[in-house]
């Protein structure tokens, strides 16, 4: 394994491995976490429940505009619930009230029945729209 981390690594990476004294490391162990501690700011860590209870309607925003913020947050959080979930995109509902009283009323079981349901609110609001 050790033999392809070379191969796999950016240009960064093989800037940051070249640049290391000759013997640095003792076992792939330290390696790896080497690895990790120089280049873990770089990357975009996973989101928490609290960032997703944060996305809110915006007064005049379409319906799939939400949607599409809500969910692309929700699929950076590897542990939420869907009850977590359900209820924050619920709460971020301020400006779309049928949507928001229909599922307070039946409360989806799923992300997925979650989804189709402001879908389908999104695609009549779209429809409605045009007229």
């Amino acid at each position: 394994m050790a033999n392809y981390f070379p191969v796999v690594l950016d240009q960064a990476g093989h800037q940051w491995l070249l640049g290391l004294p000759e013997v640095s490391f003792d076992s792939w162990e330290e390696l790896r976490q080497a690895f990790i501690d120089n280049f873990i700011t770089t990357c975009e860590q996973p989101g928490n429940k609290y960032e997703v209870e944060r996305i809110r309607d915006r007064k005049n925003e379409p319906l799939r505009d939400y949607i599409r913020r809500f969910s692309d947050m929700h699929l950076k959080i590897p542990k939420i619930s869907h009850d977590e979930a359900t209820s924050a995109f619920i709460k971020g509902l301020r400006f779309h009230e049928a949507l928001r009283n229909k599922l307070l009323c039946k409360r989806p079981t799923t992300m997925a029945e979650l989804l189709a349901t402001a879908k389908n609110y999104a695609d009549a609001d779209d429809a409605e729209k045009l007229i």
